[in-house]
């Protein structure tokens, strides 16, 4: 079989060594994944990535962010008013509830509820310096003064102008952003908590909680034209779809156990609503993709999140979230959705690629709404080696991605991408499953066009030779050197998305290219086949810490009896891992071999993992390897042997 031939059919089987990867994560609580994590990230570099902004409002605070690590970085304390024995320090207000961020991404905007001490004392709205979100002590820039018991608000897409609802006196406060003054106070005749804009910035709209109805503004001129009415009571958050066409209202009804709510729909050329769709208890933060498919409402009572199909006006999935949902900001790629959960201090993230709600993150007391910043402009180059590595989501943990980027290759700025994908078939009995991912890339491009690949009928450690068959296309991009969104169409009518975390190597990656060669320890990191039997082969990722250097990877393959057995049921994988206690000695590695069972195609089932063996993977010379195994449970049992391989292309620059 000729070298080009194998190299194409390897691609194919990556998908088999990221399964390896991802069951690695399930498999080290136990074990070496759990050292393999710490270790990566101690390595990491730091890269600009989105944040998010939580009010907290019990205790005065805002909670930021890191959405590349998701943690809490820092956290923007109340202010203090000077004594005679301290000094004033600056801060937010008291009891924040609204929040929002300009489109530059530079000004955070906090409407401080608490600040009106009565009936009668006006509010504020503190603005802080986001353009270092990290910053241990974040610069309080100005406070504003605006109407009384202000809650929301809300920026138009120009980032000129702010809405503030101040809800006693019944107005609406237009802040110039330039400026940071308040220009306009715009009654609105009744109890308003929600605004949002139109896409042209023309017009607003704000519900009007007493009312069952929302109120219409001319935001050009900052006049109240009309009110709308509303089937259900009690009006609290609106969003508008890109298309400036519908609004979304949350109706939080009567607010109990036994009274469910609502969105209502409105039709913004006929001024009328249309239908009003139940939901859960209590809905109240609501939110809307970035493509207008989807609305987001977070039911109060419930402590779900509801899924609404804008095409349909149908609920289309419920998730559950935790005690008293109350805010909710979705990632600007439109993979993650940050739901505050006041009940618990936290903060949940759903992967909205799976619906499935995981973290939660700590942060302040009682935390309301939130902001993310934009990654929306963020570019990773795709011509460089530092993208090599594990690849994985954190919801559906046991399946992922192990990426091979081979950089140049084609001339300079001119690369390669492939990539194998360990998963499952679409149904928990149909076994493991693989595919490979293949793609040119340049330095410019920030969308990587891959095709999907699948592999079936071959035999574990033998022939025959298999010739991989196009059964889709991909599009992979990356957020930053840490977070990657991959987009799938099957030809057999499979399509939608997955998010994916990194889970190993990247220590060179960085947005503009490779920061430099490889360390020691990710020099035999990449792909190994035997061109006698191309088709089957090991992907792998190494790695230094100051254990020593740790391995894990994978072997894709097949079964014993595959080619009789033929389609996906043929295909097998395994992982190869290092123990946390055992470094490799020279160039010798000492690896278990495990095995995966019981998932399902991008689902977040967990899967079972069993020890089925143990192996030795030594490296001669960065081209040549070899893997000698022994299997001593499952399907391989009694099967031992050694494997010759070669690296399918060059090794990474310095390895000798």
């Amino acid at each position: 079989m000729s070298n080009a031939s194998g190299a194409h059919w390897l691609r194919e089987a990556l998908g088999p060594s990221r399964v390896a990867h991802t069951l690695e994560k399930i498999w080290g609580a136990k074990r070496f994944l759990m050292a393999a994590l710490g270790i990566w990230f101690s390595v990491g570099t730091a890269f600009a990535a989105p944040y998010s902004y939580v009010v907290n409002y019990t205790d005065s605070t805002v909670s930021v962010i890191d959405q590349s690590t998701n943690k809490v970085v820092t956290t923007v304390p109340t202010r203090v008013a000077a004594t005679t024995t301290d000094p004033a320090k600056p801060g937010i207000g008291v009891n924040p509830v609204g929040i929002a961020i300009n489109p530059a991404g530079t000004r955070v905007y906090v409407v401080n509820f608490g600040d009106s001490t009565d009936t009668k004392t006006p509010g504020t709205v503190s603005v802080i310096d986001s353009t270092n979100p990290a910053a241990a002590n974040p610069a309080i820039v100005t406070t504003i003064t605006v109407g009384i018991r202000p809650q929301i608000i809300a920026i138009n897409p120009a980032g000129t102008t702010a809405y503030v609802t101040n809800t006693v006196d019944n107005t609406l406060s237009a802040i110039n952003l330039a400026t940071n003054t308040v220009t306009a106070t715009i009654k609105v005749g009744g109890y308003p908590v929600g605004v949002a804009f139109t896409p042209d910035g023309t017009k607003a709209y704000v519900t009007l909680a007493d009312k069952s109805r929302v109120a219409v503004i001319d935001a050009v001129n900052n006049a109240a034209l009309s009110t709308i009415a509303l089937s259900y009571s009690n009006p609290i958050g609106i969003v508008i779809d890109p298309a400036g066409k519908f609004a979304y209202v949350s109706d939080y009804a009567f607010g109990d156990y036994g009274q469910k709510g609502a969105v209502s729909v409105i039709d913004l050329a006929a001024g009328v609503e249309t239908t009003a769709i139940p939901v859960g208890a209590g809905p109240n933060a609501i939110a809307i993709s970035s493509d207008g498919v989807t609305v987001y409402v977070a039911n109060y009572y419930d402590g779900t999140l509801s899924l609404i199909s804008t095409a349909t006006k149908a609920v289309t999935a419920l998730v559950g979230i935790g005690i008293n949902p109350s805010g909710i900001s979705l990632d600007s790629t439109g993979t993650y959705a940050y739901v505050s959960i006041a009940g618990g201090g936290s903060v949940a993230i759903v992967d909205l690629s799976v619906n499935v709600a995981r973290g939660p993150i700590g942060v302040g007391q009682t935390p309301l709404y939130s902001v993310t910043t934009s990654s929306a402009n963020m570019t990773v180059n795709l011509d460089q080696r530092g993208l090599t590595g594990s690849w994985y989501n954190q919801s559906a943990s046991g399946q992922g991605i192990l990426l091979e980027s081979m950089p140049d290759v084609k001339g300079a700025g001119n690369g390669t991408l492939f990539g194998g994908w360990f998963t499952y078939d679409v149904t928990a009995a149909g076994g493991q499953r693989w595919y490979s991912l293949q793609g040119d890339v340049t330095s410019t491009d920030l969308v990587a066009n891959l095709t999907i690949y699948a592999g079936t009928g071959g035999n574990f450690n033998a022939g025959p030779v298999v010739s991989p068959v196009a059964v889709g296309q991909a599009k992979l991009r990356f957020v930053d050197c840490t977070h990657g969104i991959l987009s799938y169409t099957f030809n057999d009518g499979r399509q939608g998305f997955t998010t994916l975390n990194r889970l190993t190597g990247g220590a060179t990656c960085t947005p503009t290219g490779d920061s430099g060669s490889p360390a020691a320890g990710d020099q035999y990191s990449g792909s190994w086949y035997n061109p006698d039997t191309s088709g089957q082969g090991l992907v792998l990722n190494t790695y230094s810490t100051a254990q020593g250097s740790f391995l894990f990877g994978g072997w894709f393959t097949y079964a014993q009896n595959g080619q009789q057995t033929g389609g996906g049921a043929s295909q097998n994988w395994f992982s190869l891992q290092s123990p946390s206690t055992q470094p490799a000695v020279g160039n010798s590695y000492t690896v278990n071999i495990n095995a995966g069972s019981g998932g399902i195609f991008v689902n977040p089932l967990a899967v079972t993992t069993t020890q089925v063996g143990t192996a030795t993977v030594t490296f001669p010379t960065c081209t040549t390897m070899t893997l000698t195994y022994s299997f001593t449970a499952g399907a391989n049992k009694g099967l031992g042997g050694t494997l010759n391989l070669v690296r399918l292309g060059q090794p990474p620059t310095g390895c000798q």
